[in-house]
């Protein structure tokens, strides 16, 4: 076995190993491509596959955190060794050799897919049993659990939503897709609020159309909810966020319907809503329900 760096030639490869690994994901290559070769935030060297007899067998891709609260960390972004060649200490190779690379940067801690600035899914799936157990094996401890929803989507789903966000004008508030020069305003939004956003809402604003919606009042960007920012190439929802000092408004709801349906207007059925906190929000204003449970596991390096 040889364990060697990463490249743009192997995409097929390890596209085709995450399909028959992670079996409960949806996977296609510009996602796996978003992750590891093209990702925004790509650290070459911390992209590794194994080959066995010259064939790519298994692949991990590794990141750094650029956050204030997690600079010292590591992550384990996406993983996956072929089950046909599972159990052959592939993956323990992939690890070690990442956990070197890791610690050269002077790093000390390592967590499993929780990147915030480009992550696939937030924590590993529990029922992915030999993850798990694979962890545990190499000294990781779940140190929390996040969650995902789903909910159903149509073109036609709000017809008044139009007019609602029309209706905000007389509380001094405008609704629409953001543009890309308004950028500044909306950093400036999330700087204050949310810094951990940063990267994943400008990839969003990059979009064509740009995928994201705001609230402005008085020459200020108070709101904002995206999509596909992240996992461009499936049904992504999020992240969102309105300022304190405006909620309670609706300004909220009328912005996560307008992303929502965009996403139905490309053809999906269902929104995923990753890495979920106010469940009860979007339980009440999109009937999304709890779909996925996700375990986040770390280890000092």
């Amino acid at each position: 076995m040889k364990v060697r760096e990463l490249e743009e030639k192997d995409l097929a490869a390890i596209t085709e190993i995450a399909r028959r690994a992670l079996v409960l994901d949806p996977i296609c290559e510009e996602v796996v491509a978003e992750k590891t070769v093209r990702a925004p935030d790509a650290f070459p060297h911390l992209g590794l596959v194994c080959e066995l007899e010259g064939c790519v067998v298994g692949f991990v891709q590794g990141a750094v955190g650029v956050n204030t609260e997690d600079r010292s960390r590591g992550y384990i972004r996406l993983m996956a060794v072929d089950p046909r060649h599972q159990r052959k200490g592939i993956g323990s190779l992939l690890l070690a050799e990442l956990e070197n690379r890791l610690r050269a940067l002077g790093l000390a801690e390592l967590s499993v897919m929780d990147v915030p600035q480009n992550y696939f899914m937030p924590g590993l799936d529990f029922r992915y049993t030999s993850g798990v157990c694979f962890l545990l094996h190499h000294g990781f401890q779940m140190v929390h659990e996040n969650h995902n929803m789903l909910c159903n989507i149509a073109p036609d789903q709000w017809e008044d939503l139009d007019k609602q966000a029309e209706q905000l004008s007389s509380e001094g508030f405008e609704i629409g897709r953001a543009s890309r020069d308004e950028w500044p305003k909306v950093a400036d939004l999330l700087l204050a609020n949310w810094p951990a956003w940063c990267d994943e809402v400008r990839r969003a604003l990059d979009n064509e159309p740009p995928a994201l919606f705001v609230a402005r009042k008085e020459d200020r960007v108070v709101a904002f909810a995206a999509y596909q920012g992240n996992n461009r190439a499936i049904n992504w929802f999020g992240p969102m966020g309105t300022t304190p000092e405006c909620r309670g408004r609706g300004i909220g709801a009328i912005l996560l319907r307008l992303c929502l349906r965009e996403l139905a207007r490309q053809g999906w059925k269902q929104a995923i809503i990753p890495w979920v906190g106010p469940i009860c929000f979007y339980a009440r204003f999109c009937d999304a329900w709890l779909d996925r449970c996700f375990w986040v596991y770390r280890k000092k390096l």
